[in-house]
């Protein structure tokens, strides 16, 4: 019986041994780790021009749409990439299958309680407009019904007049009142309460088109002339849009140290997050006061942080018998989901939301979009998690 207590133990041994090995075998040169990293670094750091000249080429439109689906990949690849990959590599779970399996079906019931609550949105929505053109059509109705009746009142003066009864017009005056006016001015409040809705819709509608962008579309803000003095928020936008593209950057390194897989993955999560994100900085430097060109050297000046963060990075992860990496890796997989669940998916709720005061079609185009892109990020970063031990780079 001790004789295989023993050999258990030293297949336990030569197990952990050779994991150890391949381990050590799948990890990346430090060629391809400055290659790769650095290469997504710059990427990540053009993403807010890369965005106004995509906004300079595309319709006002077809440019919502594409943020609106970009937003979305992100909040996906982002909750993804924190529960797929940085998550389990800081528990030591990792290419565990049956963790993978069960974060998926945890992660897919967030989302689907999601968009289940957004679509019971616009079913009662659609109830409640449904119920509105009723009533108005029975207001229309009764409206026919009592210019109709006057009508008939006029036909059957003339006749009443000539049996010696007292003409209608008669009375009306004697009552102060008159059935002329009073219709003109029931007929002219309709037309006037009809005109004033579709001005209304047509307003709300302008106003939801333009918010629909998530308040990225600035080429249409005008300037006076003492718009000049930059605001204070400007400063503190720059200041954490810095810090938070330090961390990022601080996250790749660690994460192509480890595995190019990874560091890819968490890539791809910050590529998406961070594009719809620089747009916003963007927009509210302009809106501050600050020139396009100021915003923009300002934006790019604040994305040199991410190579430091990533220089340091590959620095730690480098350093051998640390545990540092588990713990950014903890720390970024925290920082994912907070800015992916409490940040990005309040925007998506909103836009939905703003999307449905125009039209009932515009409010389930969003809806579909958004569902299609948390889809698309989401499985991308399950993919690479699953199956990423398959994918050799040579």
């Amino acid at each position: 019986m001790s004789g295989i207590k023993f050999f258990s133990a030293e297949t336990i041994n030569a197990t952990a041994t050779n994991d150890s090995i391949s381990k050590a075998s799948t990890k990346p040169s430090q060629a391809e780790v400055w290659i790769f990293g650095l290469s997504f670094v710059t990427v990540i750091g053009l993403c807010a021009l890369f965005g106004i000249l995509l906004m300079r080429c595309l319709k006002k439109s077809l440019f919502n749409r594409f943020i609106t689906f970009f937003v979305s990949v992100g909040v996906g690849s982002l909750s993804g990439s924190a529960v797929f990959s940085l998550l389990p590599h800081a528990f030591g779970l990792h290419g565990k299958p049956v963790y993978l399996n069960a974060s998926f079906s945890a992660v897919v019931g967030i989302y689907i309680f999601f968009f289940c609550d957004k679509f019971i949105k616009i079913v009662l929505e659609m109830r409640k407009r449904s119920i509105k053109k009723r009533a108005e059509m029975k207001q229309q109705m009764q409206l026919n019904n009592s210019r109709h009746n006057h009508n008939k009142g006029e036909c059957c003066g003339g006749a009443e007049k000539e049996n010696g009864h007292l003409p209608t017009d008669a009375l009306l005056h004697q009552n102060g009142g008159n059935c002329n006016n009073d219709q003109k001015r029931t007929t002219t409040t309709a037309i006037a309460m009809a005109t004033g809705e579709n001005s209304k819709e047509q307003k709300e509608s302008e106003r939801s088109i333009e918010l629909q962008s998530h308040a990225l579309c600035v080429h249409d803000h005008e300037y006076k002339e003492g718009d000049s003095v930059i605001a204070t928020v400007a400063w503190m936008i720059i200041f954490g849009d810095g810090l938070h593209n330090f961390l990022d950057g601080l996250i790749i390194g660690t994460s192509f140290t480890d595995s190019l897989l990874r560091g890819i993955s968490v890539s791809v999560a910050v590529l998406c997050e961070e594009f719809p994100h620089e747009l916003g900085d963007v927009a509210i430097l302009v809106n501050a006061g600050m020139s396009m060109k100021q915003a923009l050297v300002y934006n790019l000046l604040s994305a040199l942080t991410c190579y430091l963060g990533f220089i340091l990075g590959v620095f730690v992860g480098n350093l051998s018998g640390t545990s540092f990496s588990l713990y950014t890796h903890g720390f970024a997989g925290g920082m994912f989901l907070y800015i992916s669940l409490a940040c990005m998916m309040p925007e998506m709720k909103n836009a939905m939301e703003k999307a449905l005061t125009v039209s009932l079609s515009q409010g389930l185009e969003v809806l579909a979009l958004q569902a299609f892109g948390v889809v698309t990020g989401l499985s991308c970063m399950f993919v690479m998690a699953r199956f990423g031990d398959a994918i050799q780079f040579t």
